[in-house]
């Protein structure tokens, strides 16, 4: 058996194929793997996000607007799941609850609205009148404190309502 030697250059051209032919198989490798780990579609960005939500806040609105709470509550559901930083689209969510008798679900969402915005009045306010309506006197009291701590002209209504 006859073996050919090679010349060195030959060699050489064989391993640079050999290592450029590596290169791309890991290059594809990566971004294969890379992409299994990401969703398909790009994020929406926070102002997408209030533009989506907001279509269902309205919707939900005019829901209550009729006195509809099971479908306005269903509406205000979506726009938090699209949007979960949006306090008013939160606050709405638990007076719906509130006016279906689901206090817990209520005062959850209306906590979740002032979490995320301290300073919302009908947030305070709306939780105020839950727990009175529960006869949880001592913390309606505390959201009327907030409330004219806020200059908020809902703090005298809410006291009219105690009455």
């Amino acid at each position: 058996m006859k073996t050919k030697v090679h010349s060195r250059s030959y060699l050489l051209n064989i391993m640079k194929i050999s290592l450029l032919l590596s290169l791309v198989v890991f290059l594809a490798v990566s971004r294969n793997a890379y992409a299994a780990g990401t969703s398909a579609t790009p994020s929406k960005s926070a102002a997408e996000k209030r533009t989506e939500a907001n279509v269902y806040f309205k919707m939900g609105e005019k829901l209550q607007e009729t006195g509809d709470y099971k479908g306005a509550s269903k509406k205000y559901e979506k726009a938090v799941k699209v949007d979960s930083k949006y306090a008013e689209a939160w606050s709405n969510l638990g007076y719906t609850y509130r006016k279906q008798g689901y206090f817990k679900k209520a005062v959850k969402a209306y906590k979740k609205a002032i979490k995320l915005a301290p300073d919302l009045a009908e947030a305070h306010e709306y939780l105020g009148e839950a727990y009175a309506e529960q006869g949880k006197f001592d913390l309606a009291e505390k959201e009327l404190e907030i409330l004219r701590e806020l200059g908020s002209e809902e703090a005298e209504g809410m006291v009219s309502n105690f009455e």
